[in-house]
């Protein structure tokens, strides 16, 4: 018996179209739904910090030796009223166009986050002027620590800015740049000394241009020994552009015998900045492999959404411009001052004005 030829609605055509594009459709599903387990996985790699650890008044062990004897007036009590001031100044955060972002390299050998905020650069995302900002907060800059009062006067105490970290991690953190610098950063991202390694690793390392003195203090690629060990054995070659590992770069950043931490902040501004660059010129693939990677060895209080939108939006920063000259205090702003018992810093000279011009710096 001849079989009836089955009759359809639609033409052969239309037909193969309409397969195709389901076919396209499954597969597209398909792909989100992996994305969707790999990000998932990824951020699950990602240390969320809480803020439970929190006692400005804690007696945390800052390593800070009693340089009291160098040669610095003492502070005397009109600089606490001096700083003071800038509480009439408006606290600012995150405006139109304007994210700022904190980014800590935090002084820990280990898995833990505890330490002090050995690096402290503030990243300032704006969208109006198609810039991305980089200003460091120089760690040996004299600050009051929001609710430590360890010597009982009612008001609170000076300490170095990185100490503010280890006594209440984020928390205090923040409240401390918001009292001394009226900013009011909520998102950070921390990363320790095990970490940082690992996330330059990752993108392969970085090109950094070495002065002849700074060669002296980074270790021969393969070598664990720091600057000062006996065992110490210095990179080679001639001064120029060199190709730095993960452990390296962290040595050339922390370089800190040479000349002062303002040229410390320098490179570390500079790294920061080489890390954004060789990121807008690494592929999908490899970008997804460098996170991946990377992201055990970080810490954040981004939530998993806040990190997937911004993540989303990221590709849209490859064409902005990068500066990272500025720093706090600036050139001329500060004197070097002592405090019994806690060593030598760097006293503002006129903290109203620096506010000022860091405001003006990230918001104009």
């Amino acid at each position: 018996m001849k079989q009836k030829k089955r009759k359809y609605r639609y033409s052969k055509k239309v037909r193969i179209s309409a397969i195709i594009g389901s076919s396209v459709m499954a597969v597209i599903g398909i792909l989100c739904i992996t994305a969707y387990i790999f990000i998932t996985s990824l951020v699950g790699r990602i240390s969320f910090t809480d803020d439970d650890y929190y006692d400005p008044n804690a007696d945390v062990d800052l390593g800070i030796e009693d340089d009291s004897g160098v040669d610095a007036p003492a502070m005397d009590n009109s600089a606490y009223d001096k700083v003071q001031s800038v509480l009439e100044l408006p606290l600012r955060g995150n405006e139109k166009g304007i994210r700022n972002i904190l980014l800590l390299g935090i002084d820990s050998r280990t898995d833990s986050y505890k330490g002090l905020s050995d690096t402290t650069i503030i990243l300032s995302i704006n969208d109006n002027t198609k810039t991305i900002k980089l200003i460091s907060l120089l760690r040996d800059t004299w600050v009051t620590i929001p609710g430590r009062d360890k010597d009982g006067d009612g008001k609170d105490d000076f300490g170095k800015l990185n100490s503010a970290y280890a006594y209440g991690r984020h928390t205090l953190q923040n409240k401390m740049i918001a009292q001394n610098f009226r900013l009011d950063i909520d998102d950070y991202i921390g990363v320790n000394f095990k970490g940082l390694p690992v996330l330059i690793d990752a993108m392969g390392g970085l090109d950094i241009y070495l002065t002849a003195k700074e060669m002296t203090q980074i270790p021969k690629v393969g070598t664990l020994p720091t600057f000062g060990d006996p065992a110490f054995v210095p990179i080679t070659g001639s001064p120029g552009v060199h190709h730095l590992d993960g452990y390296q770069t962290m040595q050339y950043a922390r370089i800190r015998k040479i000349d002062s931490d303002f040229q410390r902040t320098d490179r570390q501004r500079k790294v920061v900045t080489l890390l954004i660059e060789k990121a807008k010129s690494m592929s999908y693939t490899q970008l997804v492999n460098m996170v991946y990677k990377a992201a055990s060895c970080v810490d954040t209080n981004f939530s998993t959404d806040e990190l997937l939108s911004f993540a989303a939006n990221a590709l849209k920063y490859s064409s902005y411009t990068i500066e990272n000259d500025y720093h706090v205090p600036q050139t001329g702003g500060y004197k070097s001052t002592s405090i019994v018992g806690k060593g030598s810093g760097l006293l503002l000279l006129d903290n109203k004005k620096t506010v000022q011009d860091l405001h003006k710096y990230i918001y104009n």
